[in-house]
């Protein structure tokens, strides 16, 4: 016997959809375990087993995971699952976190903190937890593959993090409608959650922490010197680069670190185009390096790109790359120009009054699906909060070496 909580109205739409990979950004007091046990347990989408729509649960032998963030989130799914199957003949490993039914089918507790801890088995199904305060690189280079061979679903379940990964996610369900689906889930919508409680809530916690906590909405980064409605407007992200003729100039940026490890500073590199009318399209790369791997990787980004132009910002280390860069694009038989920059403007200042009007008119554009662009975005989103802007950086110095030519400015900045 399996003894699972009652379902409330609100949370069945979660489990009678047929989607395969479904997010349900969440206000407080929702009910996101509510909805997500049963999914774990009994499967979700179609309620045969035998209909090919129906999302595999434990008891149909699936190998389901329910991974969160961090060991305390998980230490009460435990408890929770525990009483489900406790008059189940179930066997609890213990060590593994792992709950074995008699049909063979299991249910795994995981952390993300590590993406490496989470690779190994094949899925049929996941539970993400809180997956807006996990980390990208858990899905992306550990969780989502382990889904792949067996067509497993999943099923995000989370509070709202500010517009971060997750509400990229949510948005796929715009362009892969057939596999994708989202739901933004006030807490109101729990009949527990009276409309005096809401409000009385709304009282304590202040209107910014009531829309994010209780309306599940996603808000701009707290003090971010960019607006969030910037980032939505139409044609922000491009797939195919405007053609040849349309192009009146590319340049590459380039804001370089000072190592590689894990604590340091990106180098950011950044290449614009600009189209004939006035817009100016964006790719970037942002990685760690040394400084000989800074040289060679710009000189075979500029070999592609074939820039009118390349702008180095790094007072340091600025007359030595130069020095590296030149001789490797000769060997190459590239005729790189260069515009050294030393920057005695505030930073913040610099980009502020570089980057708003562009954003505000909407003439800026990003290539999707290209990881460094989209690390770029998500500094812009958090500017000047956030703990990196390498690519911001980048990114002004790029435009500046698009109006300086513009212009018909000379050989230096």
């Amino acid at each position: 016997m399996i003894r699972l909580p009652k379902l409330l109205n609100h949370q069945w739409q979660l489990l009678v959809d047929p989607h395969r990979h479904k997010t349900a950004v969440c206000g407080r007091r929702w009910g996101k375990t509510g909805a997500g046990l049963p999914a774990c347990v009994r499967g979700h989408g179609h309620p045969d087993p035998r209909h090919p729509r129906h999302l595999k649960g434990a008891i149909d032998g699936g190998n389901i995971w329910w991974v969160a963030p961090t060991f305390v989130i998980t230490q009460k799914i435990e408890r929770d699952l525990i009483q489900c199957f406790k008059n189940s003949g179930f066997v609890y490993h213990k060590t593994d976190r792992r709950i074995e039914l008699p049909r063979r089918g299991s249910i795994t507790l995981k952390t993300a903190a590590s993406p490496a801890s989470l690779r190994g088995d094949g899925l049929d199904g996941i539970v993400y937890d809180e997956a807006a305060f996990g980390t990208e690189s858990s899905w992306k280079e550990a969780l989502r593959p382990a889904i792949a061979d067996k067509k497993g679903w999943s099923l995000f379940l989370t509070s709202p993090n500010g517009p971060n990964w997750v509400k990229d996610r949510f948005d796929l369900a715009l362009a892969d409608p057939a596999n994708y689906r989202s739901w933004q889930c006030p807490s109101s919508q729990n009949p527990l959650m009276t409309p005096d409680e809401m409000e009385a809530a709304r009282l304590d916690i202040g209107d910014r922490a009531y829309q994010q906590e209780m309306l599940a909405q996603f808000l701009d980064t707290e003090g971010a010197e960019f607006s969030g409605y910037y980032f939505q407007l139409p044609g922000f992200w491009f797939d195919q680069w405007p053609d040849e003729s349309e192009t009146v100039l590319r340049v590459l940026a380039l804001d370089p670190s000072k190592g590689k490890s894990d604590k340091s500073d990106y180098t950011a590199m950044v290449d614009c185009r600009l189209s004939r009318d006035g817009h100016v399209y964006v790719d970037a790369q942002l990685q760690r390096l040394d400084l000989s791997r800074i040289a060679k990787r710009t000189v075979e980004i500029a070999a592609a790109v074939q820039p009118h132009g390349l702008v180095i910002e790094a007072n340091q280390f600025q007359e030595l790359l130069v020095l590296m860069i030149q001789p490797l694009a000769q060997q190459r038989g590239l005729n790189l120009q260069i515009y050294p920059f030393v920057n005695y403007e505030n930073k913040t200042a610099r980009i502020r009054a570089c980057l708003t009007p562009y954003l505000s008119r909407g003439e800026l554009h990003f290539k999707r699906n290209s990881r460094g662009t989209k690390m770029l975005v998500q500094q812009l989103q958090q500017f000047p909060c956030g703990q990196y802007d390498d690519g911001p950086d980048a990114l002004e110095l790029g435009l500046r070496l698009l109006s300086h030519l513009v212009n018909g400015g000379g050989p230096t900045l």
